[in-house]
Formats: C-alpha cells, structure tokens, sequence
C-alpha cells in the first residue's frame, strides 16, 4: 500500500520546494528530503535517468531523477514511499513510478501539477463510497451526533454549547476505514419541504445506502403517530428511487427520560416501532455516561458496508471474549472512535471517566509517541486498569488502541494489547492489497 506521492525541485538556496503531492496530508520530513536529495547528488549515474531505493523507518522510499535534464533545470525528483511490509510488490511500483515520472517530468512546468494529479491515482487503492443520509426535525441532534462521531468533537463541549441550526442539506466526506463516506446533513426546519419537493429529495436519496432518522423522547410523547407517518413517507420516497437503502432509527437524548418510568417507556416504545414500521430502533445520547450507546450504534450500522470495521471489531471480541469487565476501542487519526466493543458485565460509568482522561492524554502521547513510547498504563487503587496504545496504523487512519479492565492487572492489559495490535497488523498489512 503507498503512503504518499511527491514531486520536489531542489533549490541551492532554500532546499527541498515543493511542487505537488498526494495525498494533500502526506508529509516528508527535511531530514529525509535532505537525505534523498544527497543520494542522487553523489550517485555515479550523471547522464542518465536513475530510480533509487532507501530504507528509512519502517518504510521504502522509491526516488527518480533524470540527471540529464539537471544542467539545465537542477534537481527535479518524484518520491513514492510504502510501507516496509510492503515490499514484495515493489517491482511493478517501481515500474509504474518510472512510467509515470516520465509523463510528468515532460510536461510544461504550468501543466505538471494537473497531470500529476490526474493520474497519480493508479498508484493508490479507491475506496469504496458509501452514501449516509441523517433526516429528523429540527433540535433532535443530527450535526452533533456528525460532529462527535465524524470529526472527534468532544461530546462534552458540543452538549454545553449547541451548534447553529442546520440550513438546507450539507454533504460532508470522511474516510472511514475501507470507505469512503459522504454524509448528507439535513434541516430539521425544512424536512417537511423535503418531504414534498421532489428536486430535494433527488440530492438526498438518490444513492444513498443508509438513512438514520432520529427524533427525541419529548417528539414521542407529543404525537408519536406524526413521526411515525413522517417515517413511512421517508420508506416511500426510497422505494420511489428504487433503493435499497436500510432505515435505522435513533431515539435520541434518552438521559432526558426520567429513571423511574425509563424501562416502562423504552419497553413500550420498541414494542409500538417494532409492530408499526420493523425498522431497527437504537436508544441514543450524547450524555456522558451514556455516550458508548451512540458509537455502538454507528459501529453496528457501519458493519453493514465496512469490512473493515466488521472484521476489526471481530478481532477485539475475539480477543476479550473470555474475559470479564472489559472495554476495548479504537480511534482514527482524528481522534474519532471507530469500532468499539465491550463486555456485558463492564461497568459504563468508567467510560466517560476514561473518555476525559484520553482526551486530556492524546497531545502528549502523541508526543511521546514520535520517541518510541508506544503505550501507557494507568492504573487506580480499586483495581481499574487503563492501556492507551499506539497502533502505528497511520496508512490505514488508525491510530490509539484503548483497553480498560476491572479484572485484569496492568501486566496482563499490556500482553492484550499485544495481541490485538498483532492482528490488526495481520488482517491489515497481509489481507488488504492495494
């Protein structure tokens, strides 16, 4: 799998300048542009075009310069890095890096950059895109829930300071994983307008392979038979646009229910969706202590078109199906927790605690993270055990495994943080080919 694609053109006076790259957060440090640069300076091969190989980190660096043209325009070089396991494919790499950095180096200086970017993508596996659609009426949550899930907001600035309503319908793209996810936000004020324009519901529900529509425990108990109905037109609208899109329902702000009639009301409210419109209904909050219902949610509803996050969360339950009182996660590079799973017998009032703590964590791990630091163990008096663990799984979007115990000691958490880590690299590095 490639990591990044470049094009530098050395300067005598300030170095490495560079012309374009892909992808836009690819990043080479000066030490080692410094690096390729010298290798090609001191090489013998002075007439002719060269591919050069370095091993740097974990990783193989391919570099091209045609040492012809450098009397007349200097040092013009395209780098292509991969990851070091990745080296057995390194042959046609190396094949289509030389192809490719002879189209580019002949184009006009002014022409570069676009035929770069219009064919550096051979280079790069395309993930599959994925369409997901939020729909519910105004206040019900829907670019929060976006927000948290999606770009790693904390939950608990986004529950004290609400976001500006919603205007129109707002497209959003994440990388998640194995897809590519485009995630379609809609107002609440104008879902009745949707709900009849038909110009409207073409930008919404054409292509769309999943529709969350959320409403609140005080929309239900005001009229449940109008969202009920509201629901109904959404399904007839997709089945006007021959989709087969799957309708999830949130019942969210559940921590807005009162404690004593809580089961009563959930009980009864699952019985009346389950008997009027057999739609999969998940109980929701942003609240602190209950805030895992939400990953749970869209971890669930985005196994059904990631491979990635079924086969991932299947490897954290393998790993803690024996246990007891555990709780594993994983986060993105935007801090976003991505598949997460838990014990029946864990008790959920640690998560917020450990939310809060990993938060405050992150900035210094990563830190300590660039100085080979790969894990920390946290550990209280009444037997509670945190691991926050690097994955070095930058490539893939994945970056922090964390694993909290009641039952098991910091020595044991280690060793299964471990294992988890060895096959996420396996199932990564030796089943997913570009």
């Amino acid at each position: 799998m490639v990591i990044g694609l470049t094009l530098y053109k050395w300067d005598q006076r300030v170095g490495a300048v560079l012309e374009v790259k892909y992808p836009e957060s690819f990043e080479i440090h000066d030490s080692l542009m410094n690096k390729i640069y010298t290798t090609h300076y001191y090489s013998q091969d002075y007439e002719k075009e060269e591919l050069i190989e370095i091993n740097y980190e974990d990783q193989v660096i391919f570099s091209y310069c045609d040492k012809t043209r450098v009397p007349e325009v200097g040092y013009e070089i395209l780098i292509l890095i991969i990851h070091e396991k990745d080296r057995i494919n390194s042959y046609n790499l190396k094949k289509k890096l030389l192809d490719f950095s002879r189209n580019v180096i002949k184009e006009p200086k002014e022409n570069r950059a676009s035929i770069f970017l219009e064919n550096v993508k051979t280079f790069f596996k395309k993930p599959s895109a994925k369409k997901l659609l939020l729909l519910g009426r105004a206040g019900t949550g829907k670019t929060t829930i976006k927000k948290i899930i999606f770009e790693g907001i904390s939950p608990k600035d986004l529950l004290y300071n609400p976001l500006a309503p919603t205007r129109g319908i707002t497209p959003s793209m994440y990388s998640w994983l194995d897809i590519s996810l485009g995630l379609f936000d809609s107002s609440g004020q104008e879902l009745p307008f949707l709900l009849r324009d038909e110009d409207e519901q073409k930008i919404a529900f054409e292509n769309t392979e999943a529709i969350i529509y959320l409403f609140d425990f005080q929309n239900w108990m005001v009229n449940p038979q109008d969202l009920i109905e509201e629901v109904r037109k959404i399904k007839q609208i997709f089945i006007n646009y021959n989709t087969t899109a799957k309708i999830f329902l949130f019942l969210h702000k559940v921590d807005l229910m009162k404690e004593d009639t809580k089961a009563r009301d959930l009980t009864e409210i699952k019985s009346i969706i389950q008997k009027k419109l057999e739609m999969p209904l998940f109980t929701t909050s942003i609240y602190p202590d209950l805030i895992y219902s939400l990953y749970n949610a869209f971890c669930d509803i985005l196994s059904g078109f990631s491979k990635d996050t079924t086969i991932i969360r299947n490897i954290l339950d393998d790993n803690i199906t024996d246990l007891s009182k555990m709780m594993c996660f994983i986060t993105n590079q935007n801090n976003s927790i991505v598949v997460q799973t838990m014990t029946p017998d864990f008790n959920t009032n640690y998560i917020n605690h450990s939310h809060k703590l990993i938060a405050q964590l992150n900035q210094s791990f990563e830190d300590m993270s660039e100085n080979q630091i790969n894990h920390v163990i946290i550990s209280s008096t009444n037997d509670l055990n945190l691991i926050m663990m690097n994955l070095a799984l930058k490539k893939f979007n994945l970056k922090n495994l964390i694993c909290i115990s009641e039952s098991l000691r910091a020595n044991k958490l280690i060793l299964l943080g471990g294992y988890i880590r060895t096959a996420l690299n396996r199932y990564l590095y030796y089943n997913k080919k570009d």
